[in-house]
């Protein structure tokens, strides 16, 4: 049996132990805390290419604070990164800015919280301004003169090819070498729309030489090449810069092609996005059949490509813009 007095010097020895744990854990607990941190703040830009006559958002919805809300957060706004806050704090964590200028643009941000700590987040933007490579075609065929303008370092026709007789609508093009095309509403600019052709005659019935029915130095654009025409520029605004009036001045608009279908049908692209289209020179084949690639926009009014008509791409007719040889 132990002596009273010996489980009471045990019983304090526990108890002193006990205590200095619990003071260990308490000081390691505080030290723990560091006081309030700075927000943490992110930031996004969309799109991050475009050009002057679109509107870019940023948005630093993500940001974030260890003590307080998120609706408490501030936000303010350098746009040409020159280190000048072009806003004041506001509550706004998204904003939209249009850039008058051409250029490569570090966007930051600065977040404060309610305890006036801040941090900044950046993200940058590329603006194309309007193209102002511009020249003129001739075409020692027939006379005819084309805008032409240079993009991505290549030489674009900005009008639609207009090389060819005119045949009536209930005639086919045939091999027979004459260049023929159907002339499309005329009422609203013939020179604007051009002609629209067949594939074969496209290529002049020779469908390993991409020159087709160009003019000389010139050639139809390859699938590739067409699909590297727009690479650079985000497809949700590519027909706005590259469409009618757009800064690239090409003008590849759905009121600039026509079509014909197999029923003879014959007009322009207008109210029809889904069929509009501007031929290549590539092709696959399948059961011994051509599908030639084109150029075509969707229905919703944005570039889509490449595509090919299945089945049925030698019965299609659509506009020609010719390419500069290199």
């Amino acid at each position: 049996m132990i002596p009273d007095s010996v489980g009471m010097k045990s019983i304090a020895k526990l108890a002193v132990i006990y205590a200095t744990d619990f003071v260990m854990i308490i000081l390691v607990f505080f030290s723990c805390d560091k006081g309030n941190l700075p927000p943490v703040s992110k930031l996004t830009a969309f799109p991050s290419i475009g050009d002057t006559s679109i509107l870019f958002e940023f948005n630093a919805d993500e940001s974030e604070d260890d003590r307080s809300f998120t609706i408490a957060l501030q936000y303010r706004w350098d746009f040409d990164g020159d280190g000048v806050w072009d806003t004041e704090y506001s509550n706004n964590s998204a904003i939209a800015h249009q850039f008058k200028q051409p250029g490569n643009y570090n966007v930051a941000v600065e977040v404060k919280d309610i305890d006036g700590l801040s941090a900044i987040a950046g993200d940058s933007v590329e603006v194309f301004g309007e193209n102002l490579d511009i020249d003129t075609l001739h075409d020692s065929r027939d006379g005819n003169k084309y805008r032409i303008v240079k993009i991505g370092g290549q030489w674009w026709m900005a009008e639609n090819l207009r090389y060819g007789i005119v045949i009536p609508t209930d005639r086919e093009q045939t091999d027979n070498d004459t260049v023929e095309m159907y002339r499309i509403l005329q009422s609203i600019g013939w020179d604007t729309v051009g002609g629209i052709y067949l594939w074969l005659e496209t290529m002049n019935y020779r469908v390993n030489d991409p020159k087709g029915i160009c003019p000389g130095g010139w050639h139809l654009p390859t699938r590739e090449e067409w699909e590297g025409l727009f690479a650079p520029y985000p497809p949700l605004y590519s027909l706005q810069y590259y469409g009618k009036e757009g800064l690239s001045n090409l003008n590849l608009d759905l009121n600039n092609g026509g079509f014909r279908m197999e029923d003879l049908f014959i007009g322009c692209f207008i109210g029809n996005p889904h069929v509009s289209g501007f031929w290549s020179s590539s092709y696959t084949v399948e059961d011994q059949e051509y599908l030639p690639y084109f150029c075509s926009f969707s229905s919703d009014d944005h570039f889509l490509f490449p595509g090919y008509w299945s089945n049925s791409g030698l019965t299609q007719y659509y506009s020609v813009r010719c390419l500069k040889d290199n």
